[in-house]
């Protein structure tokens, strides 16, 4: 960037004295400095005699070329550039599918119109990614996390329980113990830590099944689906099976065995948050979502 500001300043001045002075170099150290790109673009910029310079066409292109860098350069900085005392800038976020889109998505569109001069990009999906190869500013991840060097906040718990339409049930062989699972119709969410393996607590009391399942979905949203259309009997976290089950539409199924809740949390990189939009999204979300673990 140096040796290219040199050479913009130089080929608009025509006067490598002049133009050294407002890089604040020698004329000499300017003159390497052009030598330098010249060496790296393979051709002369500047043709000069004793009485004129001038530039030679490649020299008249790298003109075009820095001219065009130095206005992406001051929309850039414009950009990013508090207006007005609010935050501004880019954040490319990575959000659970299902969660996302049911409890991030609608607080981020009420923070985007708190503040206008942030722009998202949200990108959802249940693959766990590299932050830094994906240069994602922020994530919210759910389950436990393995060694990370990121930073983590914790938002809430989500707890998960078995779900059946009462359609099904009015026809379903008897329940009243995990291990009646086996006679059952069951749907595998495949994003499931213990997969088709089911663990219940009760009390003290452990149990757990190998469910053999007629339907297996990657997305938790087609697991509600297929639980709704009374397929059979699936696992769903609370944030998605609360409403269904408090409006009729699912019965809770063993309520007095439990599944393992699962943590919610924010990930970002260490520093990351010094920059005022993100910190601004933490704070919001956290404020917004702060945890409140329900007794079970």
């Amino acid at each position: 960037m140096r040796e290219l500001r040199s050479f913009a300043i130089a080929a608009r001045r025509l006067n490598f004295s002049q133009a050294a002075r407002e890089v604040a170099c020698t004329p000499s150290v300017l003159s390497r400095r052009i030598a330098s790109l010249e060496q790296a673009v393979g051709g002369k910029l500047f043709l000069r005699t004793t009485r004129r310079m001038t530039l030679t066409p490649r020299g008249a292109q790298l003109l075009m070329h820095c001219e065009r860098l130095e206005v992406v350069m001051t929309e850039l900085a414009a950009d990013l550039r508090p207006r007005g005392g609010e935050p501004s800038g880019r954040l490319c976020l990575h959000l659970p599918s299902a969660y996302g889109r049911h409890c991030i998505a609608p607080l981020l569109a009420t923070f985007m119109k708190r503040h206008p001069q942030i722009r998202v990009e949200a990108v959802y999906d249940d693959v766990y990614i590299d932050l830094v190869a994906a240069k994602i500013d922020l994530a919210v991840r759910i389950g436990r996390l393995a060694d990370t060097q990121l930073v983590a906040r914790r938002l809430g718990t989500m707890r998960r329980y078995l779900c059946a339409s009462p359609a099904y049930m009015r026809t379903a062989p008897s329940l009243t113990d995990p291990a009646d699972l086996k006679t059952h119709r069951c749907i595998a969410f495949s994003g499931l830590r213990t997969g088709t393996l089911w663990q219940f607590s009760q009390q003290r009391r452990r149990s757990s099944v190998r469910i053999d399942p007629v339907l297996t979905c990657n997305d938790s949203q087609a697991t509600r689906d297929a639980i709704l259309a009374g397929v059979g009997i699936g696992i769903l976290g609370d944030y998605m099976g609360d409403p269904l089950v408090a409006s009729g539409r699912l019965v809770e199924v063993l309520p007095e065995w439990q599944l393992a809740s699962s943590p919610i949390q924010l990930l970002w990189l260490p520093g990351a948050d010094s920059a005022p939009a993100l910190r601004r999204l933490i704070d919001y979300l956290v404020e917004t979502l702060r945890p409140v673990d329900k007794i079970v």
